[in-house]
């Protein structure tokens, strides 16, 4: 992929482009921002870019180097990423000490033509032995060598390693270019395509995992089944409840609820341009008997619920649940 084909980060590649055509190219690159956003796209795009035959700003596509880049088998490029203990890539896993020395005898030699790139994903997973011993290698790189860091979470990173990268922060992708490629290339609906695309904020790879593992109407069913609750309604309130504490993506449900009552709450003040569940708008009450101050509450106590049942506190995840449903469905016990 090349710097034209990706979509959106013009700042964040404006930057890029401008390094190579001065030859400034710094020695050590910090890519931060949310997750799903393009960012490991961009560090690929700028290694091919710095390797392209062709000399320009932006990689030409059909030289021999582009062509390696594209099928993987470019030997100027190194891409690293947590793993498992087993060392099985694994986003959650750690990128180890053995990592690390590999990334410093790959760029122990020098690079025939072009420059070596190494990407690091994931960059906040480093173990402190490994980030210490990687703190040489990025104050005094290799000549013809250049290291990205990419990472969601900067602030997890050690100072001095921060203190040795030059920061480029890449913000969310619009909603409207996240909404116009789910529409070309998903084939949903604008409708949905819209709501998608505002729950993802801005991530097209999150945006895609809730179509692809149809997220967007597992919400829409929860949604509608907690409408139809009622203060009446416990023993049912309480069955949802189970269901939910069984589901394995209770996490993502609870967060679609609260973007619910968020949408709600927004409605309730008169902004709905605001609202991100567009889709589901027909479901909402009319505001002019909706209760601020109980929204907020709800609000809260998705939030808190979701809180109890995560690590440290490893709350019972049924009991947590049927306190929530019952207050949310303003049902009471007999």
């Amino acid at each position: 992929m090349n710097f034209q084909e990706i979509l959106g980060h013009a700042r964040e590649i404006g930057i890029l482009k401008s390094s190579i055509s001065s030859k400034r190219v710094a020695h050590a690159l910090l890519f931060a921002g949310p997750e799903g956003i393009g960012k490991r796209l961009v560090a690929r795009a700028f290694a091919k870019a710095l390797n392209c035959a062709s000399g320009q700003d932006d990689a030409c596509g059909v030289c021999r180097d582009c062509l390696a880049f594209d099928s993987g088998t470019h030997p100027n490029l190194l891409e690293v990423w947590p793993t498992d203990k087993d060392g099985e890539r694994d986003p959650l896993g750690l990128i180890r000490i053995d990592q690390v020395r590999e990334i410093q005898g790959t760029l122990r030699f020098k690079a025939e033509s072009g420059m070596k790139v190494v990407i690091v994903e994931g960059a906040d997973r480093l173990m402190p032995a490994a980030a210490n011993a990687f703190l040489k290698t990025l104050e005094e790189p290799p000549p013809d060598s250049v290291i990205i860091l990419v990472t969601l979470k900067p602030s997890d990173l050690l100072p001095t390693v921060l203190s040795r990268c030059q920061r480029i922060s890449f913000g969310p992708l619009p909603e409207d270019a996240v909404r116009a490629f789910l529409i070309e290339n998903k084939g949903i609906s604008p409708a949905e395509a819209g709501a998608v695309a505002r729950l993802s904020e801005g991530s097209i790879s999150r945006a895609s995992v809730y179509i692809e593992e149809g997220a967007h109407q597992k919400r829409r069913e929860v949604i509608e089944r907690l409408s139809t609750l009622g203060p009446a309604d416990s023993d049912e309130a309480l069955k949802f409840a189970e269901e939910l504490s069984k589901r394995d993506d209770l996490d993502d449900m609870l967060e679609f609820l609260k973007s619910w009552y968020r949408d709600r709450i927004v409605a309730f003040e008169g902004a709905p341009h605001l609202i991100a569940n567009t889709d589901m708008q027909r479901n909402m009450k009319d505001s002019g008997v909706e209760d601020f101050n109980r929204l907020c509450s709800s609000f809260w106590a998705i939030e808190e619920a979701k809180k109890s049942i995560a690590p440290p506190r490893y709350g019972n995840k049924q009991l947590t649940l049927e306190v929530l449903l019952l207050k949310l469905s303003g049902a009471h016990l007999m």
